[in-house]
């Protein structure tokens, strides 16, 4: 049993996996492996992954796994190891990607900023840098999701622990969600692990995809788990942030929680996590003001 599985499900990523495999390769600790699941694809996505055979190199086939959380679940089942880390196959993981995130801090998830590529070629954006401890991010994933799904290792056992992914669009955001409510601590570090790429055949630039995830039923209830540990609030706080059509009703909750996480950014363990904070609470309030307004 290795010490670290990287995960990776692909569906006709011809393009960018022979990257994304080769740069994890060279990023892999001595106890670890990179287990893929190719999902069906019908390009040259097969053969690519044969030609880049070795040891540390697990290939699942399917016919189909009925999207990306059934795919993932799979993978956990088809592994072992003590941590899981997840990898797509379109980015381009960072040679010390895994030595900076395996054990930190004790923590049950940790993830990390990344440097932004495309879509353009040589357009490079790193993200805001900087550690964030798991206070924080259990408040911060109350607005949004600041978490890149491809950057994060995690331990089995705290994803076992809540089941797992759920068949939901926002998969990740949702089990991150639900891990915070359950009191388990998700962690930042501070350096960037990944080339994270912007390109027309993500599922995530679909406009469709992003209003259908946006409040889902599982994912409000997840979201309310938090929002009642985290802030004592009974009820559907989350569409009042991400539905315009939600009503004045939704969107005074949403206001609540967000005026009791700013009250609690002064709890932050540094000035730069309290000032992250209150400045992601303040964008948010400006934003459910402004709807308010619409509605009247």
């Amino acid at each position: 049993m290795p010490q670290l599985s990287v995960i990776l499900p692909v569906r006709n990523g011809e393009k960018f996996i022979r990257r994304a495999v080769t740069s994890t390769l060279r990023a892999l600790p001595r106890d670890a492996n990179l287990v893929i699941l190719n999902d069906g694809s019908t390009d040259a996505t097969p053969d690519i992954l044969d030609s880049l055979a070795c040891t540390k190199i697990e290939i699942i086939e399917s016919t189909g796994c009925g999207g990306l959380a059934n795919a993932l679940n799979l993978l956990l089942k088809a592994t072992d190891s003590e941590y899981v880390a997840r990898m797509d196959a379109d980015d381009v993981a960072l040679p010390w990607r895994f030595t900076h995130q395996v054990g930190v801090d004790n923590a049950d998830v940790v993830f990390s900023p990344v440097i932004h590529l495309g879509p353009k070629p040589l357009n490079l954006r790193p993200t805001r840098l900087g550690e964030l401890s798991a206070d924080s991010v259990r408040r911060i994933l109350l607005i949004e999701n600041p978490i890149a799904h491809s950057t994060v290792v995690f331990r089995r056992k705290a994803i076992s622990a809540v089941g797992g992914y759920r068949n939901v669009l926002a998969e990740d955001y949702d089990l991150w969600l639900r891990v915070a409510a359950e009191g388990m601590k998700i962690h930042r570090t501070s350096l960037p692990v990944l080339l994270y790429r912007h390109h027309s055949g993500q599922i995530t630039s679909d406009g469709a995809w992003k209003t259908a995830s946006r409040v889902e039923p599982l994912l409000v209830e997840a979201h309310e788990a938090l929002a009642r540990e985290v802030c004592g609030l009974r009820g559907d706080a989350l569409s009042g942030l991400r539905d315009p059509s939600a009503d004045d009703e939704a969107v005074l909750r949403s206001t609540r929680m967000v005026d009791s996480i700013y009250e609690r950014a002064v709890g932050a363990p540094s000035k730069r996590e309290r000032n992250y904070l209150r400045k992601k609470c303040i964008s948010a309030s400006r934003q459910l003001a402004t709807r308010l307004e619409v509605t009247r």
